[in-house]
């Protein structure tokens, strides 16, 4: 990790490619459950808001070893909730 600005932005910019991904499913796939499309995208948005705010907290200002641990589980924990989202998005678009 670079830094928390560099964070932040590629947290946005995945979540942005995957609620446009949601939006096209909406609009231009005629058989997508519309229902399961919502609630998705709002899985999406709030994965962006909790995560986005997960970065400014860290624990152990002053001790680098434990800041380092705790972004690398941050990083790990938003990995993991865009591969569940991605699989949700196979099963809805079989």
């Amino acid at each position: 990790m670079a830094n928390k600005r560099q964070l932040k932005k590629e947290i946005n910019y995945i979540t942005e490619e995957l609620i446009s991904e949601c939006l096209y499913n909406r609009y231009f796939i005629t058989d997508c459950d519309a229902q399961k499309n919502d609630e998705i995208l709002a899985k999406i948005i709030s994965m962006q808001d909790e995560f986005l705010r997960r970065v400014n907290v860290t624990d152990g200002k002053n001790n680098p070893k434990i800041v380092k641990k705790y972004y690398q589980n941050l990083i790990a924990s938003f990995d993991k909730g865009i591969e569940e989202i991605i699989s949700e998005f196979a099963e809805m678009n079989k």
